[in-house]
């Protein structure tokens, strides 16, 4: 079973390399693994959105746009019955932010979503769905299907945990050492819970398997997909010559903007043709001189989406020198605009972005080495044309959602 499990990971390309959204289904599966892709018939699946990833099945802002994608995926592939969103109910919500208050709107949101009686009361809301199927699936631990749906199989999918978070050291300052405590603890006893977890990356499965002890043979990399509705058509002739760089983010700090704006100083001065394009955050002041800033530029309004993709045409390199990314969709979605990708050496970008060949890797927080890796790479635009062409393929044969949804199927059909 090990062997035909491993064959079929690799026929369907699964390559080795928080939020809530539950999706509940019936599958009825042919075993054998041998057999192609066709054997595996899945019937409907409903899909349940809440926590801290949002609660509106069709809001492009849940799951910072993956929940929507994944469900139309999904609805594409004929599996889906439908999608709701649950909340904590408002009275026992009003308790639990005065419960855990904090002058740190950061730190008390963090509170907040890692307080166990959080996760148990959305928990409970999940159990108030009629649920007649024998399979459940849900996105991330932010509660637990398996305490109110004892005896259903469940199933999670992660982009990232926990663990890999405080590995990273960003983003605890202030944090009460004892919700990180009660929030490992929690992630850990519903990881046991699950008949089978499925990651973006290789690094996530990695992490289950060390730091929450699941056995390896119940973890997954099924890899995520690209939040776009249509994809570009290939531009044969981009051109390249042009040093234009562009930054998407929104977390301007975690993404590495800080760092980022510094080296550019070094690019600049070196180079003063160059430009650095930054979409994502609302406000930013004190820019250096060929920082061009656009605020936040929105994929649902027709005028800022059109300026979004003309920067991705015009650019010639894609930058996110992240200090934490749990996944990176970003890059992914340069990759479609032929845009290679520096990206930082770590967590899942190290899987998608190869030196080389679709762009190259920084070490984190290194503002030095970003501005070298920045020059090396804008002084040879005839590399970024042979990465960029590499890097569309390569996105398009493993990172769009259709085929993140036939490898999930795949997987569960192997438990």
């Amino acid at each position: 079973m090990v062997r035909a499990v491993h064959t079929w990971r690799n026929r369907l390309g699964i390559y080795d390399e928080m939020g809530c959204t539950v999706v509940h289904f019936h599958l009825k599966v042919s075993y054998d693994l041998s057999q192609p892709r066709e054997e595996f018939v899945v019937t409907k699946l409903r899909v349940f959105f809440g926590g801290n990833v949002g609660s509106d099945p069709k809001s492009p802002r849940t799951w910072s746009g993956s929940g929507l994608f994944m469900v139309n995926a999904m609805d594409g592939a004929g599996v889906l019955d439908g999608a709701v969103g649950i909340k904590v109910p408002r009275l026992l919500n009003s308790f639990l932010l005065a419960k855990n208050f904090n002058r740190d709107r950061s730190i008390w949101r963090t509170h907040y979503y890692f307080d166990p009686a959080y996760r148990r009361a959305l928990s409970q809301a999940a159990s108030s769905v009629s649920v007649t199927d024998s399979l459940l699936l849900q996105i991330g631990h932010m509660f637990s299907l398996p305490d109110v749906f004892p005896n259903k199989k469940c199933i999670s999918y992660h982009d990232g945990n926990l663990a890999v978070r405080l590995g990273s050291g960003f983003g605890f300052k202030g944090v009460s050492r004892r919700r990180i405590d009660q929030a490992l603890r929690y992630e850990e006893k519903t990881a046991a819970q699950m008949a089978a977890i499925l990651t973006m990356s290789e690094y996530v499965r990695q992490s289950f398997i060390s730091d929450y002890h699941v056995p390896p043979e119940r973890v997954f990399n099924v890899g995520g997909g690209i939040n776009l509705a249509t994809f570009p058509p290939a531009t044969p002739q981009k051109d390249y010559s042009a040093p234009r760089i562009l930054f998407i983010g929104t977390e301007f700090v975690r993404k590495g903007g800080t760092q980022l704006l510094e080296a550019f100083r070094t690019v600049y001065d070196a180079m003063p043709s160059a430009e650095l394009h930054i979409v994502g955050p609302s406000k930013l002041n004190d820019l250096p001189r060929g920082v061009v800033f656009h605020g936040h530029l929105s994929k649902t309004d027709p005028d800022q989406q059109r300026k979004l993709e003309t920067l991705f045409r015009d650019s010639s390199l894609f930058v996110l020198p992240s200090l934490y990314e749990p996944f990176g969709i970003a890059p992914l979605e340069a990759m479609l605009y032929q845009l290679p990708c520096l990206v930082t050496d770590a967590w899942a970008l190290r899987e998608t972005v190869t030196p080389g060949f679709n762009g190259d890797l920084v070490p984190k927080g290194s503002v030095e080495s970003l501005s070298t890796k920045l020059l090396q790479l804008l002084s040879h635009p005839e590399n970024l044309a042979t990465m960029g062409r590499q890097g569309r393929d390569f996105v398009l044969r493993k990172y769009t959602w259709a085929a993140v949804v036939d490898r999930m199927s795949a997987a569960i059909g192997t438990i």
